[in-house]
């Protein structure tokens, strides 16, 4: 499996939602507490609406005696001693301490939320969502761009986040919203309520015909979105280059180009959704006109009071902008089924170098590695490398020589087990290394990379990275093995600088003996180094062959280089072709062999005799 989350197919709504309903169920007791505070707040809306039109009643008895008596709520009555006056300004107070309440409780519900969304449910997503990035396979990564995961666990998690507070939340106070206003209509008149809501069906069928639009639409934005933050990074990670070939106008013309394709889309929806929610405005207006209509000739026959009718008029409003609110819900759902498929995609993705049920937890390794007919590729179609056979003695160095292409790095890449071989076995003390635990195996194995990367953090952490716990005694030792110490100590604070982004204040050869320190420190016996000297100059190489000749020193070591000044160091050589073994060796063996060596040898002039290529090991 390719490990691309753009590849995968589509969960059906059915199946994301119930997901999604899932990830709600996890935060249910402040979600219920949110619920309970939109439901006191909904009371106080009806109360001071029951209490407004009773004011309106009230007065109106007072000016036409034969109206019938106002009825007031909850089986209250005025004491017969109040006049007028003194039942509205009851009546007003009752409002008063409504609004209050309600301010009160709009307060609390907007921290809860708060705490709901920004503190529990994004922290906690972001958290397993980075947690499984970090267990996923490396083909993960070579599958997928590093825009389209940094927008899956920022923005899609604020997407699946909304889903608990914009849909679940939302949409269970708008159902009960829904279904109290009905039913205070219904008790007060229900022909009334029925002529009230006659438009109301052409609400649903607007909502859907939007849900259908919606749906692919914001799909399409999300992967502008990816484009956009991909062509972003590129611009920036490779700014050296842009700015080398003068390439900024060409660069700034790419980006407008996905910029314009995003505001163009988010336009077209925009758009949309303008049109919609003014339709179901609309709608809701008209339903209004008709029960005004209705509703007065109620009036003129007494078979509802005015009071009553003006509540009637204020429900059929809120019901009205409660089922508006469905126009917003459905936006908010659909971005979150798009948001919420993206980061499952994530979370589902399957890590497909994992420990096995029975590892085995490696304590102690002599380094003795074999490569018995070992076969991979990166995509079924095309094979990297194809029956490699190999063993390599404890201690031994072994020298890896090949063009660009031949599948030096992707050798390297098997012995962590970045990947697993598609045919064959390796192994490592005579066991396959899919029997070993990960992370006991890779703490015997150091790796340094062609460009190895350091952190925004000291010399001392940056060395100690694999053993965070390790004393400033074992970093300067590991450090002095690199041949890093003194430099080191010429910085500002030594050990304690501290190192830029990249180590970018840090030259080339600085930053690859501090990362041959970081691979020294928990003192591997086996020792992997990819291409160590590459673009770097042959002042800083000689510091880095030093620090390359400790390093080798009694570890089994793998080194790739097409420099064969580095080569001269290794007890043997394997040269690489299309990925398969075409030539073992000797340095001196291989120079009186035709191959790839000897023709190198001979392009850099070295082929006059044995003694000016080879070199001593200490």
């Amino acid at each position: 499996m390719s490990g691309n989350i753009n590849s995968l197919a589509n969960s059906s709504n059915v199946r994301v939602l119930r997901r999604l309903v899932t990830v709600a169920w996890r935060f249910r007791a402040r979600t219920v507490a949110v619920f309970s505070l939109q439901m006191a707040l909904l009371a106080m809306t009806l109360t001071g609406l029951g209490f407004t039109g009773l004011a309106i009643d009230v007065v109106g008895h007072a000016l036409d005696p034969k109206t019938p008596l106002p009825k007031w709520p909850f089986g209250l009555a005025p004491n017969p001693t109040w006049n007028t006056t003194t039942q509205l300004l009851v009546i007003g107070g009752a409002v008063l301490a409504a609004a209050a309440v309600g301010a009160l409780l709009n307060y609390s519900y907007s921290v809860v939320v708060g705490h709901l969304v920004h503190v529990e449910i994004v922290a906690t997503l972001r958290r397993e969502l980075f947690t499984k990035l970090q267990r996923l396979s490396f083909r993960f990564f070579d599958a997928n761009s590093s825009g389209s995961i940094v927008n899956r666990v920022t923005v899609d998690v604020q997407m699946l986040r909304s889903f608990v507070d914009g849909v679940i939340i939302q949409g269970a106070v708008l159902s009960l919203a829904l279904s109290v206003f009905l039913a205070y209509m219904l008790s007060t008149h229900v022909k009334l309520t029925i002529v009230g809501l006659l438009l109301t069906p052409l609400l649903f069928v607007a909502t859907l015909i939007f849900s259908r639009w919606a749906k692919p639409a914001y799909r399409e934005s999300r992967k502008l979105a990816d484009a956009l933050v991909r062509n972003m990074a590129e611009g920036i990670e490779g700014i050296q280059v842009v700015k080398v070939f003068g390439r900024e106008r060409d660069q700034e013309r790419k980006f407008q180009a996905c910029n314009d394709q995003v505001k163009a889309q988010q336009f077209k929806i925009f758009t949309n959704v303008s049109r919609f929610s003014p339709t179901i405005s609309l709608l809701n207006q008209l339903n209004v006109v008709v029960l005004l209509g209705y509703g007065a000739i109620l009036v003129a026959r007494a078979e509802i009071s005015l009071g009553e009718l003006v509540v009637f008029v204020n429900l059929l409003r809120q019901f009205s902008g409660r089922a508006s609110g469905m126009a917003d819900i459905i936006n908010v759902l659909q971005q979150s089924l798009t948001g919420a498929r993206r980061v499952f995609e994530i979370l589902d993705s399957p890590s497909e170098v994992q420990n096995a049920p029975d590892a085995i937890v490696l304590t102690k390794v002599s380094g003795h590695v074999q490569f018995k007919s070992v076969d991979f590729g990166y995509s079924p179609d095309h094979p990297t490398l194809q029956g490699i056979s190999l063993d390599v003695a404890p201690g031994e160095c072994i020298g890896i020589l090949g063009s660009t292409g031949s599948g030096k790095s992707t050798l390297l890449a098997l012995l962590p087990r970045f990947y697993d071989p598609t045919a064959g076995r390796l192994l490592i003390d005579g066991v396959d290394v899919r029997r070993y635990d990960l992370d006991s195996m890779r703490k015997h194995i150091g790796v340094v990379f062609q460009e190895s990367l350091l952190f925004h953090d000291t010399v001392a952490d940056n060395i100690a990275y694999g053993e965070p716990e390790a004393t400033r005694e074992q970093v300067e030792r590991a450090a002095r093995l690199a041949g890093a110490h003194e430099f080191i100590l010429g910085l500002p604070e030594g050990y304690d600088s501290m190192l830029e982004e990249g180590g970018s204040n840090l030259s080339g050869g600085q930053r690859q003996r501090i990362a041959i320190a970081r691979a020294l420190l928990l003192e591997p016996p086996i020792l992997v180094l990819d291409d160590p000297t590459t673009a770097i100059d042959a002042a800083t190489e000689a510091e880095v062959l030093r620090a390359v000749n400790n390093a080798i020193s009694g570890r089994t070591t793998f080194l790739v280089s097409n420099r064969l000044s580095t080569l001269q160091r290794a007890d043997r050589i394997v040269v690489l072709e299309s990925g398969r073994i075409a030539q073992v060796g000797t340095p001196r063996e291989l120079l009186h062999q035709p191959g790839l060596y000897q023709r190198t040898a001979r392009l850099l002039g070295m082929l006059a005799g044995v003694g000016a290529v080879e070199v001593t090991r200490r």
